[in-house]
């Protein structure tokens, strides 16, 4: 009964401040996202006049409460059991711009133990949003207001899979929302969605929610969708476990979303298939979810490049379709593959082999069109200072190889045409000069060095980077309609053209010390000048070329110490290669 008559006395005092201010008002809704066990029921004050009573975690109160405007005032949180501001366990300034409506949540910690992170990192708060909407536009939008109230929660998207316009890319609600960060108000077409909590980067589903929003009935609302709780809950007192919780503007208990089955996973294509016929091609994909007629996924797909990971259906039968690039439907399709993908795996699909049935060796009844399948495929390293590296053998003329990295031995045993290593991901440091590699493709045996290639994972800026590592083309291309050549290629996770390794060039250990027994090159690393003590005045010929084979500069001389002029080049691993009339060497330098 204090409190009540209280109450009732705050209400007068409070409606006397108002017409002071001749009626400036602002109004607010609080929501309660403290999950905190000590802040279980607050009260909230606005200077000495209660303004709220008894408001428990996860409720919102009733209406847009009004509150003075244009003026600094005290809002203090108390205890449940409070009876006057004095007791408040937090206080803070606010001065509400004149008509404004604003939306206040309650986050963070108010204990001083208990919780990771704690108070003195995420210590109680009310962040406010100024611009709050009672009412949608209209009644086929609902406008949805995205808040981050999780204290251990990281930086997360939030994605409504296979909603835009094209459904296998990920329609990115809100991006990079951190803890205590409000989105602006979406306007969403009245449906009923899924909706995903993504990591920063919108690769891994931490967590997928249903959004009955018309079921609901809920067209023409504006309503507030809280992250709420703990993800680690062991890790906080046992609190209340991590979930997404709406508030409307009429207030009261918060509306938990319930959690769902994760419905997508992640897929990338590489199109490895030096069969001329399918240079380039059209991929369709058709699915329960994305409807009854298949969808062109990727237009004019050519070989030798790769999609960026797209978002596919988990759980239900999906159909590939490949057709020629001047397709209008899956109608003739070269080939057609069905997959039922999981959402606990990530995916990657290798187009190989041949298609046309005469001018190849072996031909495609030996090496057939496929889709090569990885189910244990990432987006980004393990360790931010590794490349992680897969190896595909692609080449259908290729025999079984080793692949040997220098300094480090063979790293890829007995690799035949259509597998990838047996070993997965190759985690090779690569944030220092020490992460430019050499890679030599031997025989079964390791005994005898087939080609041999330059890897510049640190010069490329690798770091931090999954690839696939591809051996791509024929190595005897008269015999395969002429078609493109055997090399090494790489693609990025983020798809695009593949990036050749350019070959490394060598001579034989003999003939390489033979000519460093008469010359040297120096320094290394460099700076503005590279030098050639060229002790005996033979007539070399110097080539300087980049980590791509491309050649960045020539020069003859017979001159006994040549000077290049290096300060243009930009800074990475370069090759010279000097040659005299009867011997070669091949030398690395780093600027």
């Amino acid at each position: 009964m204090k409190k009540h008559l209280f109450m009732i006395g705050s209400v007068i005092a409070l409606g006397a401040i108002t017409n002071s201010l001749k009626a400036q008002t602002a109004s607010l809704q609080v929501i309660h996202n403290c999950a905190d066990a000590a802040a279980t029921t607050v009260d909230i004050y606005a200077g000495s006049t209660l303004l709220i009573d008894d408001l428990q975690f996860r409720n919102a109160s009733p209406t847009f409460t009004n509150i003075p405007a244009g003026v600094p005032i005290v809002v203090g949180v108390a205890p449940g059991t409070s009876t006057s501001s004095a007791q408040s366990i937090a206080t803070f300034t606010v001065n509400f711009a004149n008509g404004s409506s604003n939306i206040v949540v309650a986050d963070g910690i108010v204990s001083a133990s208990g919780y990771n992170p704690g108070n003195t990192t995420a210590g109680f708060t009310l962040n406010t949003f100024t611009t709050a909407l009672s009412a949608a536009p209209n009644a086929t939008t609902t406008s949805v207001l995205v808040h981050h109230g999780s204290t251990d929660a990281p930086t997360v998207d939030i994605v409504a899979p296979f909603t835009g316009t094209n459904p296998f890319i990920p329609n990115i609600l809100v991006n990079n929302a951190g803890y205590g960060a409000f989105a602006g108000y979406l306007n969403l077409p009245v449906a009923d969605y899924k909706i995903q909590i993504r990591d920063e980067f919108s690769e891994n589903v931490v967590a997928e929610y249903a959004a009955p929003i018309q079921t609901l009935g809920f067209g023409g609302a504006a309503l507030t969708v809280i992250a709420s709780g703990f993800l680690n809950p062991a890790a906080n007192s046992n609190g209340p476990a991590f979930g997404l919780y709406v508030a409307s503007p009429a207030g009261g208990a918060l509306l938990a979303l319930p959690s769902s089955t994760v419905s997508s996973t992640r897929l990338q294509a590489i199109h490895n298939c030096a069969d001329l016929a399918a240079a380039q091609v059209d991929v369709y994909v058709q699915s329960a979810t994305s409807g009854p007629s298949a969808i062109k996924l990727i237009d004019n797909f050519a070989f030798r490049t790769a999609s960026s990971f797209i978002d596919v259906p988990a759980g239900e039968t999906i159909t590939l379709s490949i057709a020629a690039p001047t397709s209008t439907s899956v109608v003739g399709a070269l080939a057609t593959f069905t997959y039922n993908l999981s959402a606990a795996n990530k995916y990657q699909l290798i187009a190989s082999g041949l298609v046309s049935g005469s001018g190849y060796t072996p031909n495609n009844m030996m090496a057939p069109f496929n889709l090569v399948a990885n189910a244990s495929v990432r987006e980004r390293s393990l360790i931010s200072t590794n490349t992680d590296v897969l190896v595909f053998h692609g080449s259908t003329d290729a025999p079984i190889v080793d692949v040997q990295a220098q300094g480090a031995g063979t790293v890829v045993n007995d690799i035949a045409y259509g597998t990838y290593n047996s070993t997965g991901y190759l985690q090779l440091p690569s944030n220092t000069a020490a992460g430019n590699y050499t890679l030599h493709i031997t025989d079964a045996a390791g005994t005898s060095t087939v080609v041999s290639y330059l890897a510049p994972l640190n010069t490329l800026g690798l770091s931090g980077n999954v690839i696939t590592v591809l051996a791509s083309g024929f190595l005897n291309p008269t015999t395969n309609s002429n078609g493109p050549a055997f090399g090494l290629w790489v693609a990025l996770a983020s798809g695009g053209n593949l990036i050749p390794l350019p070959l490394y060039t060598f001579t034989s250990i003999e003939e390489n010390n033979a000519l460093s027994n008469v010359i040297s090159v120096y320094p290394n690393p460099f700076n503005d000048q590279v030098k050639i003590n060229n002790e005996t005045n033979l007539n070399l010929d110097i080539t300087i070329l980049d980590v791509m084979g491309k050649v960045i500069s020539s020069n003859k001389s017979n001159e006994n110490m040549v000077t290049i002029n290096t300060s243009e080049l930009a800074h990475g691993m370069y090759l010279i290669n000097v040659k005299s009339e009867k011997l070669s060497a091949s030398y690395k330098i780093v600027k």
